[in-house]
């Protein structure tokens, strides 16, 4: 039986794990943008952005069909974990060795072709590695994958100082996470032993299962990457590397902070799925509305923060070459809260098992995106390619909210979204207000005043976040 308390632990074990890979992560970008500089940052950005593309299709939507699959009653846990993981690796080398042959369709330099054919391998190796993560979510043994990570970030972040310090290349960037995500890999099977025995298997019945219930997701997936990810893909198409620089700077700070959601949603959706298959309507929908209103207090105030500390930030980050990354920033954080959104509602459609009719929803999203980078990415370049993002992101939030809504009936309760707004501009008022010498003070400062007038507006309370997953 899952309780409350083990995972309010496990989400703070995860919740830490993951604040310290960020912190690499982030310190990781910032010896990068520093050492390549703007252009070569770009070349980087453009050849990681294609291999995210082949590492999205690759998934199959294989990762959250392992968290549902294991999580049913009478299963044999080690043969279908088993069979994923074949499934993974098969269909990883397959479509991982057409990445270096495809790439040469595109008219990117020898450097962006070079970094695609090394960095195929390190995508092989962490397509593995994240799907395994719903086999700790189950056990509510978080703090092993999260030990995982770790592992990686850190030999990642060793072997990027090394490269600085003798060899500062794109290719040698990308070689490095060749060795940390095989180290990743390693060391996700390794700690998966414990809970249960990992092997590649091939029992092809059960494959057909599985490729069953994951290709409507998959079909979501593949559609919604070209909204996700296409931006970066036509700005490199379109426009110069230096260009793709500056975006690639803002888009990684946004993808730091995309983890939380799907972070959440991860640890939440097995009791989600056994609360929805036995027809508890009022718990589903509890929980839901809960989930609904922690999302809202952590999006709002990041969103009005960022309008005012951005540039800052990027100075911190990634140095002042990439100064012009500040505006962009502020403008592409607003997309988080389709982000946010679109995590809650579409992990929601997998749980009550409507991915095929949100299928349609992926492609027209997918075809109005595209349409719009080909519209505006020649002329406005980053600043068409945000638009067009805000405006993707925010569809897909209200058509995954439409479906779950028609079906489950769930009604959204805006009192506690009101009372982050107010918080947020109270922590921007005093943001403003008193001027610090440095953005960490300043982060600090927003994030104590924000906690402060929460706490006064009674916005929520720590036993109404405990109820969010209950008993199941």
């Amino acid at each position: 039986m899952t309780s409350a308390k083990s995972i309010a632990s496990n989400f703070t074990v995860q919740l830490i794990g993951k604040g310290l890979a960020l912190a690499m992560g982030l310190g990781i970008i910032a010896i990068m943008t520093r050492a390549l500089g703007a252009e070569q940052f770009g070349e980087y950005t453009t050849a990681i952005t294609y291999l995210q593309m082949f590492g999205v299709l690759v998934d199959f939507g294989l990762t959250l069909t392992l968290i549902v699959m294991i999580s049913e009653d009478g299963i044999d846990e080690e043969r279908i974990a088993g069979n994923f993981l074949g499934l993974r690796l098969l269909s990883g080398f397959l479509l991982f060795s057409l990445a270096p042959i495809s790439i040469l369709a595109f008219p990117f330099s020898s450097t962006v072709n070079q970094a695609v054919l090394i960095g195929a391998l390190a995508y092989f190796f962490m397509g593995g590695a994240t799907m395994l993560i719903g086999i700790f979510q189950k056990h509510q043994a978080m703090w092993r994958s999260a030990l995982a990570e770790l592992i990686n970030r850190f030999v990642l972040l060793a072997l990027v100082i090394i490269i600085t310090l003798t060899a500062p290349t794109v290719q040698w960037m990308v070689a490095a996470s060749v060795i940390a995500n095989a180290a990743w890999l390693i060391a996700m099977i390794a700690l998966a032993r414990p809970l249960v025995r990992i092997r590649p298997q091939a029992d092809w019945q059960l494959w057909k299962d599985i490729i069953t219930r994951s290709w409507p997701i998959a079909i979501s997936i593949a559609f919604n990457l070209l909204y996700l990810k296409g931006d970066i893909l036509f700005l490199a198409y379109f426009r110069e590397q230096t260009e793709v620089g500056l975006y690639g700077v803002a888009y990684r700070i946004l993808d730091v902070l995309t983890v939380l959601p799907v972070m959440l949603m991860g640890l939440v959706l097995p009791s989600l799925v056994k609360a929805w298959s036995s027809k508890n309507v009022e718990l589903f929908r509890s929980r839901v509305a809960k989930l609904f209103d922690v999302f809202m207090l952590a999006v709002v105030p990041i969103i009005i923060g960022a309008q005012l500390v951005a540039t800052d930030l990027v100075h911190l980050i990634a140095g002042t070459e990439f100064t012009q990354a500040g505006p962009v920033l502020a403008l592409l954080i607003i997309a988080l809260l389709g982000v946010f959104l679109g995590a809650l509602f579409g992990h929601l459609v997998v749980a009550i098992n409507k991915q095929k009719p949100m299928t349609w929803g992926y492609v027209g999203v997918a075809i109005i995106a595209i349409a719009g980078y080909l519209w505006l990415i020649p002329d406005y370049g980053m600043y068409g390619a945000i638009w067009v993002t805000l405006v993707s992101e925010g569809l897909i939030a209200l058509i995954t909210y439409l479906v779950v809504r028609n079906v489950t009936g769930i009604r959204m309760n805006l009192t506690v979204t009101l009372k982050a707004i107010i918080a947020s501009l109270l922590m921007a008022a005093a943001i403003m207000v008193i001027p610090l010498p440095h953005v960490i003070l300043t982060v600090t400062l927003g994030v104590i005043v924000y906690a402060m007038a929460l706490i006064a507006l009674k916005a929520t309370t720590i036993s109404e976040i405990k109820t969010l997953v209950g008993k199941s």
